[in-house]
């Protein structure tokens, strides 16, 4: 990937975290990156191979250290702890426009995009979490498609305008389901 590639790429990232897919235009983008728009055009035909390219590499990045965190030899509580702290690291800086428009907008392809992208990922996800049941690390009777499968649905709940009000926006609903999840409603050790 050569640098300028690169520039549109972390330019596209921060534009559309910060405003969503929408409100970005190529413009922007490539002022952002320091390009001109012959230069995006160069590397991307629209801006929604763009946004497809910026998941991606979101997406790889996130498998990776979720990789890292499932091969560690801890125990279930540590790597709950980490996929918490990447979770929420991911998480920190989206604008609820940027969920809105990946997640739940029709109009561009993006979320039927994710849908397909989140299937083809979830069974090496699903591998490596019975590899931990197999090592004793959760609970033989942990059923890893039905803990992606709830996952998928917080994307309904990120429009659910109550739940945000008792949350206070869309990283921590992402956050709570997230804990929710990793925890039940056992206590544990928090950092907070």
């Amino acid at each position: 990937m050569t640098k300028k590639q690169q520039a549109i790429l972390q330019s596209g990232r921060e534009l559309f975290w910060k405003y969503g897919f929408r409100r970005v235009s190529v413009e922007e983008i490539c002022k952002a990156a320091g390009i001109s728009k012959m230069t995006f055009y160069r590397y991307y035909p629209d801006k929604t191979t763009l946004a497809k390219a910026v998941y991606d590499a979101e997406i790889e990045k996130g498998l990776l250290q979720f990789k890292v965190i499932m091969a560690a030899d801890t125990t279930a509580a540590v790597k709950m702890e980490n996929l918490l702290k990447i979770k929420s690291e991911s998480v920190d800086d989206i604008s609820k426009e940027f969920l809105n428009d990946f997640y739940a907008d029709e109009t561009y392809g993006l979320k039927q995009y994710i849908a397909e992208k989140t299937a083809s990922l979830w069974e090496e996800i699903i591998n490596d979490y019975k590899a931990a049941q197999e090592k004793g690390v959760f609970r033989k009777d942990f059923k890893p498609e039905v803990f992606l499968y709830l996952s998928q649905k917080l994307a309904d709940l990120l429009n659910d305008a109550y739940l945000m009000q008792l949350c206070g926006g869309p990283q921590e609903v992402v956050m709570e389901m997230t804990k929710l999840f990793a925890y039940g409603i056992s206590p544990y050790a928090s950092k907070e």
